[in-house]
């Protein structure tokens, strides 16, 4: 293998490790004084995986990297569209989430008994990083305009500072008796999980949802919506039609449980084999070069 391969990313990752620990290569730097006054050529990457935001270096990397790594098809429609990044560099590797075979319904057992819900209520589910720029308050809007009563919600918290926001929230929207919050996730039991996020940025959220057989509403503006079902698929953040969408399921879980099969038809792929074949595919690409 060549020992010139030049690698550039914002922070290590799964994609970045594995990639190190088959090629010998070297991280990008911009050079010394020769380079700056132009009397030695820069070596741009060969690889550059992206992710976060498409700042003056991101955008500077997908003109000048020979392979640039992503984490989905509309993010590669977008960076050709509006970016004139040459499509032929583009890769795509979706967010994974590894998960062993179970059953729900088995999982559901003991999460039930402890906190007292009846076996055919369902579990509403929210959780996210940044409360506030994910949604909360939609969150909360749109379980006061449920009609069904069959459901309990749960919330997934773990930072005081946001704890301390989603309580207020809870409060202004007189949840207090509807929603419970807890600290350990709860893909695995939940049922629906809703995240009308303001982000752009593919939510590792709905990825574990989806991979946990999970219905999942999410809004247009956010790149996870290629894995999800179109019925579920939010216009926007406070899309006015959510909790009549919401209300459906619950009242119909024959379709509940239709949209939970397609969505980990998908998920189920989303896995470290499927990852690491993509990234060998990569690796003999470059390599052969």
């Amino acid at each position: 293998m060549s020992k010139n391969i030049i690698i550039e990313y914002k922070k290590q990752t799964a994609l970045t490790e594995y990639f190190e620990s088959k090629v010998e290569c070297k991280k990008f730097t911009k050079g010394g004084i020769l380079e700056k006054i132009g009397f030695k050529d820069i070596k741009y990457p060969d690889i550059y995986f992206h992710t976060g935001t498409l700042n003056a270096h991101a955008k500077l990397m997908m003109q000048k990297a020979n392979i640039i790594v992503i984490n989905s098809t509309i993010l590669a429609d977008e960076l050709v569209r509006d970016h004139k990044v040459a499509k032929e560099k583009l890769r795509v590797i979706l967010p994974i989430n590894d998960v062993e075979k179970f059953k729900k319904k088995d999982e559901k057992i003991e999460f039930y008994k402890k906190y007292e819900i009846p076996e055919d209520d369902k579990i509403i589910y929210f959780t996210a990083q940044n409360f506030k720029r994910n949604g909360f308050e939609y969150f909360c809007d749109i379980i006061t305009k449920i009609e069904s009563t069959n459901f309990r919600v749960f919330v997934t918290c773990t930072i005081d500072k946001e704890l301390d926001f989603a309580k207020k929230v809870v409060k202004s929207y007189n949840l207090e008796d509807k929603i419970t919050f807890i600290e350990d996730e709860i893909f695995k039991v939940a049922d629906i999980f809703i995240l009308p996020t303001a982000n752009v940025n593919f939510s590792t959220a709905v990825v574990k949802a989806v991979t946990n057989k999970c219905a999942v509403f999410v809004p247009t503006n956010n790149n996870a919506i290629e894995i999800v079902d179109v019925f579920a698929i939010m216009d926007e953040p406070d899309d006015s039609n959510t909790a009549y969408k919401v209300d459906m399921l619950l009242r119909v879980p024959d379709e509940l449980k239709k949209i939970q099969k397609e969505n980990y038809s998908i998920g189920k792929k989303l896995n470290t084999t499927y990852q690491r074949t993509l990234l060998n595919e990569i690796i003999q690409e470059i390599t052969d070069n």
